[in-house]
Parts: structure tokens; C-alpha cells; sequence
């Protein structure tokens, strides 16, 4: 029973205070046979880490998950979320690497082992930049115009 994740993306905000948020959403999929389980009833242990690709390495300070699970095809399937609030230094739109550590037991016996995989995602930068457009960076021509248009002008 490994789990793994599915539509995961990171996104990082900045802050006032010059630190950022780094927000991360995903789904938890453990695979599992009928009936399932409760997983904070199991879950002894969670912790994430995102390697940017800049190397620069850190590790989420909150890390949360649904308690009620959808199960379908023998997977349960959790949301779950993570945060982290520091200085990650500048990022751009990338991909970074994400592990999670965990340690599902269901006997609480020391010899059941704690498990880790890793998974490559989406590191997005939603930093509010106000020259900042999705088709890129705009014109002189397109500044003024848009200048025009909130004035009232355009």
C-alpha cells in the first residue's frame, strides 16, 4: 500500500511582510481493499518537503487532510493541503520536486517501517506584480492604452 498524489499543484504568494506563502493542493491516493479505513486513525506521522529547482529546499510547517475520503476502484481518496510561510528567495513558474514522508500503522508495532515517496510538480508564482499580464510582459502602446481605458478614455 504506497499512496501517491494526483492533480497536485504548488502555488507561492507573496506576503506584506516581504516573506511568502507557499500553498499546496492535492489528493491523497491510497490504495486499499474494501472496506477502507480511517486514515487520522492510522497515520501516526506526515511531513512534505519541495525542492525548487533553484535547490533551495524547504519544509511545510502545516500539513492537512480530509478526515472523509471518496472511494472508488479501490483507491480512498483524500484532499489535502500544506502550507509554508517564509523566504523561498525569488521563483519563477517551474517545476519542483515534493517527498512526503509518512507512517500509517495499524498495529503500532516499531517494526512496521515509515514510508517516503516523491513526485514531481507544478511550482506556480502568484506573486501580485502589477505589470505582470498572463500574455507577458506588456508594451509601452498597451501600458498607455489600459491607462487610457481605466481613466475612462478608451
Amino acid at each position: 500500500m504506497v499512496p501517491y498524489l494526483a492533480d497536485t499543484s504548488v502555488r507561492v504568494f507573496s506576503r506584506k511582510d516581504g516573506r511568502a506563502a507557499v500553498r499546496l493542493r492535492s489528493y491523497l491516493m491510497i490504495p486499499v481493499r474494501p472496506p477502507g479505513f480511517r486514515l487520522s486513525a492510522y497515520l501516526r506521522d506526515i511531513r512534505m518537503h519541495l525542492e525548487f529547482s533553484s535547490g533551495h529546499v524547504i519544509e511545510f510547517d502545516s500539513v492537512s487532510w480530509s478526515e472523509d475520503s471518496r472511494y472508488a476502484l479501490d483507491v480512498m481518496m483524500h484532499d489535502l493541503w500544506a502550507v509554508f510561510i517564509g523566504d523561498v528567495g525569488k521563483v519563477r513558474d517551474s517545476v519542483g520536486r515534493l517527498w512526503l514522508d509518512y507512517h500509517i500503522s495499524f498495529t503500532g508495532h516499531p517494526t512496521e517501517e515509515p514510508g517516503r515517496f516523491e513526485a514531481l510538480v507544478p511550482v506556480l508564482d502568484r506573486s501580485w506584480k502589477p505589470w505582470r499580464l498572463p500574455w507577458g510582459e506588456p508594451t509601452s502602446e498597451l501600458q498607455a492604452r489600459l491607462r487610457a481605458k481605466r481613466r475612462g478614455r478608451g
